[in-house]
């Protein structure tokens, strides 16, 4: 009896797996493979450590606004303004996540993983509809296993999901060469090309390309559709943000207003220098890994390459990928060069190769043709040779990178076990991290610190939190305390900005300040919590036992030292409250 349900149950499985090998094409194949190849080399990559930039403990703060108030605030700021300089779709897909329960930063990396996955596979079906399997795979694969986009998918940020968003309306809204998209298409590439915009304000481009793409086929019923469909939520949302990003834009340094802002010639030399810059750095390291010379040899062939394939397409007739190649390229050229990067050049990575690969395929046509008289095997060789050639110069540094980031994945994982989320990071970083944790432990509830990461440190003190000013004008930053109510100040090993613009004050303003606790790990100065005196407060504390002869003060309650013995927990602490 049990033989004969063995072999009932072994045919239905041998019938089963019969009809879904008979409805998986090839092409499907090609996609699932170039999918899981990305999926593997990502997830094998990975680390447990969370991003040191800001952004992510802001949609995360974001996201809980969202969740817990309803309402789009920057929590971590002391009056909580109404939030304006990053769009909501984001925030609003990890909010959905905590309403269902996600606490951890793992839970939160998940989502860029989908959305890398997702990008990937909508690489390969844009390029498969315009040149067929092979080289949507060959495609599709490069950019899956790209070290910035294997980089993008661990990390908690809108650009996975802006990457994904933006190749998939390419895909949707077929080239100008192609036969027209029917209205379903058309109509699904419009929500795509809005929620990217509302995901980064970097989708312009892509919207404008789109509107530019229907003017020149003349399809102004689509375009009105579109313009119904975006102007009012753009509108509210323009009518909030009051152009957060466009006023800084224009300084020669956001990080340093001091220096004011950037004239013509200024914006010129900052074009000139972000070309060479992505061309000969950003796009060859984060592309397939390469630094020092040869990337910049590698680089600058294949933007040269893709120009080529551009300007081709071009004269057939611009489609949306092609108008929003050129946009976005020339929005990547005026952005100010501190905030250059290959997280911004992630979008046109899928354009780049397939306009370089064009041009490679008429060079190999040409060779080709001009062997015909030769035998076969040798008139096929210039051809397999730029093939030979391409996969040496991408897939294999591409591999290697690959192999590094898993070495140094192991490597995190253990010191993170050892110093918290942040060990990777530099001693000067955990120090503030643990500052972090100790100040949301021991003060006041509600009490405003000046620090050089607002957003992490609220994300893990759970107390509202401002920069200090960047200037040297030490009334200023007394003037903000003041002003805002801030009570404390971090002065951390983070960069050379507390040196710069923290310490001076404090030592041309010793009656206004006193050490409350301080952390050292490294070898330079300790990261230390002060308190913001009023002027005239008591001179009774203990002198000079602090930096730079800083008297010391007692914190409110008492309280142990800040340790490394709470760093190791994965759960973002504004979510755990």
């Amino acid at each position: 009896m049990f033989r004969a349900l063995s072999e009932r149950w072994l045919r239905k499985v041998t019938t089963l797996t019969d009809a879904a090998r008979r409805k998986i094409t090839p092409a499907a194949a090609l996609l699932l493979a170039v999918v899981a190849a990305h999926m593997v080399a990502a997830f094998t990559s990975s680390s447990p450590e969370v991003h040191n930039g800001g952004d992510n403990a802001a949609y995360v703060s974001l996201a809980n606004s969202l969740a817990r108030d309803g309402a789009y605030t920057e929590v971590w700021h002391p009056g909580a303004p109404p939030h304006a300089k990053y769009p909501p779709l984001y925030p609003a897909v990890l909010a959905l996540m905590i309403l269902a329960g996600a606490k951890t930063w793992g839970a939160f990396k998940a989502t860029s993983l989908l959305f890398t996955t997702l990008a990937t596979a909508f690489c390969f079906l844009w390029v498969r509809r315009l040149h067929g399997e092979r080289s949507a795979a060959a495609v599709a694969l490069i950019f899956g296993i790209s070290p910035a986009v294997l980089d993008y998918a661990q990390w908690v940020l809108a650009d996975p999901l802006f990457l994904a968003l933006t190749v998939a309306c390419l895909w949707l809204l077929a080239p100008a060469r192609d036969p027209a998209p029917d209205r379903m298409s058309i109509l699904a590439g419009f929500a795509l090309v809005i929620a990217a915009y509302f995901t980064r304000s970097a989708g312009l481009p892509l919207l404008v390309a789109v509107a530019l793409w229907l003017t020149v086929r003349r399809r102004w019923r689509p375009m009105g559709v579109l313009a119904g469909l975006f102007l009012v939520p753009a509108a509210l949302w323009q009518s909030r943000s009051q152009g957060d990003y466009f006023s800084e834009f224009w300084l020669v340094n956001p990080y340093a207003p001091d220096l004011g802002r950037a004239g013509p010639g200024d914006l010129i030399a900052r074009g000139a220098g972000n070309f060479w810059t992505y061309a000969s750095e950003y796009v060859p390291e984060g592309l397939v890994g390469l630094d020092g010379a040869w990337a910049g040899v590698f680089g600058v062939v294949l933007v040269g390459l893709a120009v080529a394939g551009w300007v081709g397409r071009v004269r057939v007739g611009p489609g949306v990928a092609e108008l929003f190649f050129i946009l976005y390229a020339g929005l990547m050229l005026a952005w100010p060069a501190v905030w250059s990067g290959d997280r911004f050049a992630l979008p046109l990575f899928p354009p780049l190769l397939l306009y370089a690969g064009e041009t490679l395929a008429v060079i190999a046509g040409k060779l080709t043709a001009a062997a015909r008289e030769r035998p076969p095997w040798l008139a096929r060789l210039p051809a397999r040779a730029i093939v030979l050639v391409v996969a040496g110069a991408t897939l294999v540094p591409a591999s290697l990178s690959w192999t590094r980031r898993s070495d140094r994945a192991l490597w995190c994982s253990e010191r993170i076990a050892r110093m918290g989320i942040f060990g990777c990071s530099t001693t000067g970083v955990v120090e503030f991290h643990a500052m972090a944790l100790w100040a949301g432990a021991n003060l006041p509830e509600g009490t405003a610190v000046f620090s050089r990461k607002p957003r992490l440190f609220h994300a893990f003190s759970g107390h509202p939190s401002v920069t200090y000013p960047f200037t040297f004008d030490d009334r200023s930053l007394l003037a903000q305390a003041d002003s805002l109510g801030i009570g404390y100040i971090v002065r951390s090993n983070w960069d050379n900005s507390g040196p710069a613009y923290v310490d001076p004050v404090i030592a041309a303003n010793l009656d206004r300040f006193c050490v409350v606790s301080q952390l050292r790990l490294g070898s330079g100065p300790p990261t230390s919590l002060l308190a913001v005196l009023e002027p005239g407060a008591d001179d009774s504390m203990d002198p000079a036992t602090g930096p730079e002869s800083v008297r010391s003060c007692p914190l409110p309650g008492g309280g142990a030292a800040p340790t490394l013995a709470a760093l190791g927990s994965p759960v973002v602490p504004i979510l755990d409250r």
